[in-house]
């Protein structure tokens, strides 16, 4: 259930690779971090409700976009318990989800995160976008 960076020239509002990239809200603190996660075999993992991630954005912060996948929405799972998944997988090195999870549980994200040598980062999501 998750969409690797490829070519596709179906156009969607349920596809994510349809969906226009445009930079994130997100601190250069983040990116280079994300840029150091990127180099190990690990995926990066970004929720489906995060916006789609931006190619140059990244690559001018020598962010690896080979390692990059934005998982698919689900019709039974919140963005929450995907993320846990994604953590609980041990595939990833990073899980970047939106703002839109509460504190509380942002906080025992990282928890999560830490004890399975992953890290956890949160950006505005799609919904929240004006410009």
């Amino acid at each position: 259930m998750i969409y690797s960076q490829t070519q596709s020239r179906t156009f969607s509002k349920y596809n994510v690779l349809a969906q226009p990239t445009q930079p994130m809200n997100i601190n250069d603190t983040v990116l280079n971090r994300l840029a150091g996660l990127s180099m190990q075999k690990q995926w990066i993992f970004f929720t489906a409700e995060c916006p789609r991630p931006d190619y140059s954005q990244f690559a001018a912060s020598n962010v690896s976009c080979q390692k990059i996948i934005q998982l698919k929405s689900s019709n039974s799972q919140s963005e929450l318990e995907i993320v846990i998944k994604a953590i609980k997988s041990g595939n990833a090195s990073a899980v970047v989800a939106t703002t839109q999870i509460d504190c509380v549980n942002q906080s025992l994200l990282h928890e999560l995160a830490i004890s399975h040598g992953c890290e956890v980062f949160f950006v505005e999501g799609r919904a929240n976008q004006f410009h």
